[in-house]
């Protein structure tokens, strides 16, 4: 129906200490996940590049009337 008035909210005090509140050893497991998220991103992408140059290059023949009429006259 009609909305209703929203208060605003402060930022929360564990967004603006994020850094400050980990441990070290939260820390290093943080990083290894950031790590591993980001060779399987880089992974993906050259995976992806692979496929589409794979397949880019590869065009189906025509066929039809059109395509035959097209070869017959080149």
């Amino acid at each position: 129906m009609c909305s209703s008035p929203k208060t605003s909210r402060a930022v929360k005090k564990s967004a603006i200490n994020f850094n400050d509140d980990l441990t070290q050893e939260q820390r290093l497991r943080f990083a290894a996940k950031a790590n591993l998220a980001q060779e399987r991103r880089a992974q993906r992408e050259a995976t992806n590049k692979r496929f589409e140059k794979k397949h880019s290059s590869v065009k189906k023949p025509a066929t039809g009337l059109l395509a035959w009429l097209r070869q017959l006259i080149s």
